[in-house]
């Protein structure tokens, strides 16, 4: 079916600011494109409107300038039963190269949601779940009459918001996916006898030819893009901006590393909790006035989605290198600016107060970005009335919800600098790169606008590779860095990069260059001298980014090494390789993700890059306090008992010439230790790890703990120093140090010195200092925060949970100090005993939830007071729930439920097994040295795993610590909240809940 635009004229109009507001129905483009405010110097243009196009949630240029756009027109339920699906692929061209899409193709029809296109070797490769298609119209009447399924099996089990999408070429000649969150199980229908690729948290990639598919980090909702170096960059909803910064193959180098983050969030402008340990989303301002799900986000993103990195030369100068993203409930694209930050980058907004590119038009969807062969930024407006999902909306507003309007209205918007450069938009919008030679391909890979030297990449990828005229630019002095990168990159996929290359990218001024060498020395043929080399001599580079690739680099030596049997494999280039990484470590220890790559390279030689890093801070080198506990610990969980516990005696024999270091690293060395069955621990970790090497450890402990007695009840010293100093008495004699580590309990301390104190006593797991530590005028003196340390702590051990229900059952305490979360541990407990008792002395609360609802149903209707109710939500939910900068982001974000009626909040609440967000069932785990712990299953990979649990606390573990885990039946949110609070605390928790202000 062909259509020709009514509209043309419209293309050439200027954005103005009248602030016209959208009624209830839809504008006219006109209309639409006049209430649109941008930042200064930028103009928007109309590209196509309905009928050319409708519903369009992704689309791609290919050489031609042809646009393919993906139309999700059955979104969000599909059709009617019986019918067959509404998704569509259309093909728009411009017919007199004017710039504006005045022809319609149906490239494509009967797709059940597609949602990403991506041209290659004369058709497009689809996602649809469950399958990623490949479409081609193979006799050129301009409708695909190819249909292959290249991959099945990703989830549809999801809303249709959550489903495989973007496929996107990235710079190693794979083609990468994101995975919608939902995973599944994935095959290749033409190679059955291969086993299915399982998606957990990760998305998906796959050569072009079909020859490999695998996993690959990340886990992104709806977007991804790759900066011109290969740099990849993901989003989900709430975070507009992701740096995937590491591999699971990365991790998997050293197993006794346990961590399982592997993408940096990027937005530094916070509001809220979720992200960055201390923030979220950046922060947005919208100009519309529409109402979502999760409306009190106001001013953050609730949809971000379609992160691109900006390549265009058609925007300002001023706007290159940004990353671009939408947030369809927002009407707005927003736009960040990202600045070093170590190994990553943090991102910034361009404009402190305004958009990129905000609506006062509530139905302006935007949900896609890319760049067109003019380097304009190009839009995909969805333009619907109602952009949820019902899947996220209560049955009574799912109701009354118009989820059809707009399903046949859709919108294309272009960008570009005003005003505009009319003989650049000419020129580039006449290419045609199937016409260039394989050589002149090349040559616009120095292309100023990032479209022409993406499609000549691509068409580069599709063919013999010219290798010589690459090489030539893969050493250009003059070329783009950019370029230089692409051809490199490109001679990558094919083998073909020589040392001549990466000498000449490694001495490069442009550090993403050198980069660059160091990421593809690990992909070429076998390990050489020069190579080695060369990623020794760039451990030391002035550049954050470079040195922490060369600690990849490095890292991944080990098993280069077991291939090869050069001569120059000596003692000295060892010790020079875990010098390097102890030297990159030193100065780069500060930055997570650099301390993880030293770590997770340390494999085989953890004793040598200690050795290193020791010899620095002795000489009187600086480095930070969280590199030297975790290369500590990861040595000593790596080493055999014996070994570790020399690594002790070393020290004490030894010391640091600085205290406080001397105790981070004996820290580090104790938490591993105190986890090996080997250590006998009943006069302290310490002692036991002494009393493997050497007959009389009494002196050089006594010493030890005298010292660390004084630093840590030493007012006068800093914190940190004072808890490193209280972390080594936990690890001495309990009899000695108990009395010292109980005193540190006073109000008069600090609380981060109190709590420091109680982790210490807990983990000796003693029943007798348990006791002390619940004792009532203690556990009742002590501030809330402290308090629940000591609870956490004593229920973490079988025999000091049993002191503190001892206590209670004979009344010594109050049995309201126990919350419903901890009940509901107590009462689930793998002790028999424990468990049978705690059902006894709580009571049951598993019974009918329903009738408990009914019971207190009314309550809804009561007079309340959300200033009470914030003091309700501190008291009950905060350790678990975050609100207005109030508690801890543990479970489910709770501003999406601020637009459901406080009947269905107070069901969630006291029935909270009703529904159960996915990913939000609580793990309990048992571990080999006998702790329980239970929370969320926040992250994980083959060899190690993260739990969250109450007020955010993370509890890293290597599945080898694991003796048992198994997922609840229930919620991690606890029932029987009636027990803790009157009818008149849920009255007023409901208000502050619900965001009502006053009473």
């Amino acid at each position: 079916m062909r259509h020709r635009a009514s509209w043309i004229g419209l293309a050439c109009l200027l954005m103005t600011a009248r602030g016209i507001v959208a009624s209830d129905g839809p504008l006219t483009p006109l209309a639409e494109l006049e209430s649109f405010h941008l930042l200064p110097g930028l103009r928007v243009e109309l590209v196509a409107a309905e009928p050319v196009v409708e519903s369009p949630v992704a689309m791609a240029f290919d050489e031609q300038g042809q646009l393919y756009v993906a139309e999700n027109r059955g979104y969000p339920t599909g059709p009617e039963a019986g019918q067959p699906p509404l998704g569509r692929i259309a093909r728009l061209s411009d017919s007199d190269g004017d710039g504006q899409f005045d022809r319609r193709i149906t490239f494509a029809d009967n797709l059940s949601f597609p949602n990403g296109v991506l041209p290659w070797q004369g058709g497009v490769i689809v996602t649809c779940a469950p399958d990623i298609l490949y479409l081609r119209d193979r006799d050129g009447d301009g409708v695909a009459d190819q249909r292959e399924v290249w991959f099945t099996g990703f989830s549809t089990s999801g809303s249709t918001q959550l489903r495989v999408s973007h496929p996107t070429l990235g710079p190693d000649g794979w083609i990468y996916v994101t995975s919608g969150l939902t995973g599944g199980v994935v095959t290749n229908p033409s190679a059955p006898e291969v086993p299915p690729v399982k998606l957990g948290r990760t998305d998906f990639r796959f050569r072009p030819d079909r020859s490999a598919w695998e996993a690959v980090s990340g886990g992104a909702q709806f977007g991804q893009t790759f900066d011109p170096f290969g740099r990849r960059f993901i989003c989900y909803n709430r975070v507009q901006v992701q740096h995937v910064v590491l591999t699971e193959t990365i991790l998997a180098r050293q197993p006794a590393l346990s961590v399982t983050q592997m993408v940096h969030n990027c937005p530094v402008e916070v509001v809220a909790e979720p992200t960055r340990g201390h923030g979220a989303a950046a922060r947005l301002f919208p100009l519309s006035a529409n109402v979502t799900t999760a409306d009190s986000h106001a001013g953050t993103f609730t949809a971000a989605c379609s992160v691109l990195a900006s390549t265009g030369n058609s925007l300002p100068s001023e706007l290159r290198g940004a990353v671009f993203s939408c947030d369809p409930t927002g009407n707005l694209v927003h736009a960040d600016r990202l600045t070093p930050a170590g190994a990553t980058f943090d991102a910034h907004g361009v404009a402190p107060d305004r958009e990129f590119l905000a609506s006062t038009d509530n139905w302006f969807r935007p949900v896609f970005l890319t760049h067109g062969p003019d380097g304009a930024l190009y839009i995909c407006d969805m333009y619907r009335k109602t952009i949820e999902h019902p899947d996220y909306l209560p049955v009574e507003v799912r109701k009354h919800t118009d989820f059809d309007s707009g399903r046949h209205l859709g919108r294309i918007w272009r960008v570009v600098a005003a005003p505009a450069q009319p003989d650049l938009l000419s020129e580039t919008r006449r290419v045609d790169l199937r016409k260039l030679s394989a050589n002149e391909l090349v040559g616009r890979l120095d292309d100023a606008n990032g479209w022409g030297r993406e499609t000549a990449r691509r068409l580069l990828l599709g063919g013999e590779l010219p290798r010589e005229a690459l090489r030539q630019v893969a050493q250009d002095g003059v070329a783009r860095p950019e370029a230089v990168a692409a051809a490199a990159q490109l001679l990558a996929t094919a083998g073909a990069v020589d040392d001549d290359i990466l000498d000449f990218l490694a001495a490069h001024p442009e550090p993403a260059l050198r980069e660059v060498a160091l990421g593809l020395a690990d992909t070429g043929a076998a390990l050489s001298r020069e190579r080695m080399e060369r990623s020794l001599k760039l451990a030391g580079d002035v550049d954050a980014r470079v040195r922490f690739q060369a600690a990849l680099s490095l890292g991944n030596l080990p098993a280069m090494i077991l291939k090869n049997e050069e001569p120059w494999r000596s003692g000295r280039i060892a010790d020079r390789v875990a010098g390097a990484l102890a030297e990159i470590g030193r100065r780069g220890g500060a930055d997570r993700w650099t301390q993880i790559a030293v770590l997770a390279g340390t494999r085989g030689r953890e004793r040598e890059v200690s050795e290193a890093l020791r010899k620095d801070l002795v000489s009187g080198e600086e480095t930070a306090p969280g590199f030297v506990i975790e290369l500590a610990r990861v040595t000593a969980t790596a080493l055999e008992p014996q070994a570790a516990s020399q690594l002790v005696a070393d020290l004490l024999a030894e010391p640091l010439p600085r205290s406080d270091l001397q105790f981070l690293w004996l820290n580090g060395l104790a938490r591993a230790l105190k986890r090996r069955p080997e250590i006998r621990l009943e006069h302290g970790v310490l002692a036991g790890v002494m009393s493997l090497v050497s007959g009389d450890p009494a002196a050089v402990l006594d010493r030890l703990r005298h010292e660390a007695e004084e630093i840590g009840i030493n007012h006068d010293l800093p914190v940190d120093q004072r808890l490193a100093a209280v972390e080594v008495l936990g690890n001495c004699d309990p009899q000695q140090v108990a009395p010292v580590l109980l005193g540190l309990l006073e109000i008069r301390e600090e609380t981060e010195i109190q709590r420091g104190a109680v982790r210490a006593l807990a983990e000796m797991r003693r029943p007798e200092l348990a006791r002390q530590l619940i004792s009532e005028s203690l556990l009742t003196a002590a501030n809330p925060v402290v308090r629940e340390e000591i609870l956490s702590g004593v229920l973490t051990d079988t025999h000091c949970a049993s002191v503190l229900l001892e206590e209670l059952e004979q009344e010594h305490l109050p049995i309201i100090l126990v919350d419903a979360y901890r009940r509901r541990l107590l009462t689930q407990h793998a002790d028999a005993g424990l468990k049978s008792r705690a059902e006894k002395l709580f009571g049951t609360v598993t019974g009918d939830r329903a009738r408990v609802y009914e019971e207190f149903r009314d309550v809804v209707d009561l007079p309340s007071n959300s200033t009470r109710g914030r003091e309700v939500f501190r008291r009950v939910c905060a350790n678990c729930h975050r609100l207005e900068r109030e508690g801890y982001q543990v479970g489910p974000d709770l501003f999406s439920i601020r637009n459901q009626p406080k009947a269905t909040i107070l069901l969630h609440i006291l029935v909270p097994d009703q529904e159960i967000t996915e990913g939000f069932t609580a793990q309990t785990v048992l571990t080999r040295d006998g702790r329980t712990l239970s929370g969320l299953l926040a992250s994980e990979t083959a060899t190690s795993l993260t739990l969250r649990m109450q007020q955010g606390k993370e509890e890293n573990l290597s599945r080898e610590e694991i003796e048992e885990m198994a997922p609840s039946t229930t919620s991690l949110m606890p029932q029987g909240l009636e027990k803790d609070l009157t009818r008149q605390d849920f009255a007023d928790l409901l208000a502050f809940l619900k965001g009502e202000r006053g009473s």
